[in-house]
């Protein structure tokens, strides 16, 4: 093989250097709306076809390409924005680097045309994989419109790699999303293949764009930051308590105008409300933050979305602080409701068509935290022709001696009690880890078999959490975990109704109507099928409204909207394309919060058919985190405690 040096032809320079700028039809978006917004557009339309593999269109009214420069803006490091590198350390504009249309050009079929202020008639270019093929007069408004198709044509390597035009849009959805919010007084249009996706107003108020591009739920949840001191300003909006989502995509920073991502950022972003969310729930944040230009260095990466900053920890703990300041500055009293209205329940995918005569209403344990800026009063809703019963009513031997005889006059009672309460501390079992096995594993599981499990003898209850058990089989000790052990239930008998396709279905009396922002409504409405197969049917409501008529009944304590939201962050993170089973998995174990509870009272029926049902299931050892649900201690190693019994 011959092995001389030799200089690269500029073609193939040009398609290598692409590489770096353009990755996706997003990053082609990013660059020409950047450039846009530089020109002093006001106005910006961007449309897409396909995902915006075959087609985009950038259209601006902006100032323009003087029809003598044109040829030599599509020229790698040509540029208008800097001259020297001194300019680097005080940036005013999105773009600098020279680089963005001549990588364009290199890969794919361009269109331009355009016209200045100062000339009578526009200029039409046209260039194919970086050489020119068509330059001539046209008329045409003062500004400038790109065209932009068939990308990657003569790269198929690179073309190849391109994802669905579903997940392709997605991405250009987010990206034109930010580009929006970044910029203050334009108005943005985003068409995708021909249907406007939607319209931000020409407005200097950030909760104006916010309100056009998503839901009333996330906008009616925001509460305002401001802070400002001699080292950096920060406003913008953050979410109150009431609202939070399962990844942190509505995060969002702006920092001098640009969108970037600092994942250090995020993660002071939530500390500001550690211990105030769920775990591993997200709150929703736009921040704007000025700060002086030469202490922040955004020619990190061709793709200009990450930077570095000096003075980077004080930074990141005014960003801290002014969450943390708003989030102070609004009253927390948690407001409590009762929501659950249901109808009767029915089992889609089956010819018999099950009724269930159930209906649960208004449990004191049951609470909805709903936390408004205006007023904060617990309420309750009181129901017509709806019985309620108590938890303590429920557990009572009264009640349940009643239940036994007749029915007459109390609501059915369903054999797996579904109780919703704020899950009480952790506890920890101070026991030494070489007397006490936990049943995780498979070594355990040759010695621990189910029929060991369903003949155990209940005998107490410790802290409300822990289900003590003897064996007088094997004398051995056992402990459950109440919560992880009703989780392993449920969790194996929602997989089984779906892999069965006999979903039993609660109907909501009020159905519930979500409004969506643009993005979730379009990512929704395209996965209906998938929503089907997990019992959640779908229908459209409107302008980006959906409707749910009905839950699966495992489901029917869970606050409808947020189990809506937890299904869908978790999809859009996993992709409609993944492993389905996986997906299905990782939902259901996200989702799946009607267990009963640590603290939770339970009488003695329902903890012995617990016990019974947790040794009917395929993997008894563990909740569907991982978690153990059971541990053992035998008769010997309690005495060696004791030292009743030589070591």
């Amino acid at each position: 093989m011959n092995c001389l040096i030799k200089q690269l032809e500029n073609s193939t320079i040009n398609k290598i250097a692409a590489g770096e700028v353009i990755e996706s039809p997003k990053s082609i978006i990013k660059e020409l709306v950047e450039n846009s917004i530089d020109a002093n557009a006001d106005e910006i339309i961007v449309e897409i076809k396909n995902g915006g593999k075959k087609f985009i269109r950038i259209t601006d009214n902006g100032v323009g390409i003087d029809k003598n420069q044109i040829e030599d803006a599509f020229k790698r490091h040509y540029t208008s924005k800097i001259t020297t590198s001194e300019d680097l350390d005080s940036l005013h504009t999105l773009g600098f680097r020279g680089e963005a249309l001549a990588s364009i050009a290199a890969v794919s079929r361009v269109e331009v045309i355009t016209r200045t202020a100062n000339e009578d008639y526009g200029t039409k270019i046209a260039i194919e994989g970086g050489k020119t093929v068509l330059k001539e007069d046209i008329g045409c408004p003062i500004g400038t419109t790109f065209i932009v198709t068939d990308l990657f044509y003569n790269i198929p390597a690179r073309l190849k790699f391109l994802k669905s035009d579903i997940s392709e849009s997605t991405k250009i959805n987010e990206i034109v999303l930010c580009l929006a919010l970044s910029t203050k007084n334009v108005s943005f249009k985003y068409i995708n293949n021909n249907n406007t996706t939607f319209k931000t107003p020409k407005s200097d108020n950030m909760l104006n764009i916010l309100s056009s591009l998503y839901g009333r739920d996330l906008i009616n949840s925001l509460i305002e930051v401001n802070h400002e001191n001699e080292f950096m300003k920060i406003t913008g909006y953050t979410s109150n308590l009431n609202y939070y989502r399962g990844n942190r995509k509505y995060q969002l920073l702006f920092v001098n105008g640009r969108y970037v991502k600092h994942n250090r950022a995020n993660f002071f972003i939530e500390a500001a409300y550690r211990t105030l969310l769920p775990k591993d729930k997200h709150p929703a944040c736009f921040l704007c933050i000025d700060i002086n230009t030469n202490l922040v260095d955004v020619n990190v990466h061709p793709a200009k979305t990450e930077i570095r900053v000096k003075e980077e920890e004080r930074f990141l703990g005014e960003i801290k602080n002014a969450i943390y300041k708003a989030l102070r500055e609004i009253n927390l009293v948690k407001e409590v409701k009762s929501e659950n209205i249901v109808k009767k329940a029915s089992v889609i995918n089956n010819e018999n068509n099950i009724t269930i005569d159930e209906i649960f209403e208004n449990s004191d344990s049951t609470k909805i935290i709903d936390l408004n800026d205006d007023n904060f009063k617990i309420s309750t809703e009181n129901k017509e022709n709806i019985k309620s019963i108590t938890n303590n009513d429920i557990f009572s031997d009264e009640v349940l001696k009643d239940f036994d005889s007749s029915t007459k006059d109390l609501i059915k009672i369903d054999e797996n009690i579904n109780i919703i309460k704020e899950d009480k501390d952790n506890y920890d079992l101070n026991v030494s880890n070489e007397v006490v096995e936990i049943i995780d594993d498979k070594e355990s599981l040759n010695h621990v078999d189910k029929d060991t499990i369903s003949n155990l003898r209940y005998i107490g209850m410790l802290f409300k959490t822990y289900i003590l058990c003897e064996s007088e089989q094997t004398n051995e000790f056992y402990m459950i975990d109440q919560h992880a052990a009703h989780e392993r239930i449920n969790y194996e008998k929602y997989l089984n109704q779906i892999e069965n396709r006999n979903i039993i279905l609660q109907e909501l009396l009020i159905p519930e109507v979500i409004n969506l922002s643009y993005e979730d409504y379009y990512f929704t409405i395209n996965n209906k099928d998938f929503f089907e197969k997990i019992g959640l049917p779908i229908e459209s409501f409107g302008i980006n409204d959906i409707l749910i008529n009905s839950v699966p009944l495992i489901f029917i304590d869970v606050n409808i909207k947020y189990l809506f939201y937890t299904i869908l962050d978790s999809m859009k993170e996993t992709g409609k394309n993944s492993n389905l089973d996986f997906e299905l998995n990782k939902i259901i174990k996200n989702a799946c919060v009607s267990s009963v509870k640590s603290g939770d009272n339970l009488h003695n029926l329902e903890i012995k058919k617990l016990i019974g049902d947790l040794a009917n299931t395929k993997s008894p050892y563990t909740c569907p985190h991982g978690r153990p649900t059971i541990i053992k201690m035998t008769k010997y190693e309690v005495e060696r405690m004791f030292e009743r019994v030589q070591i």
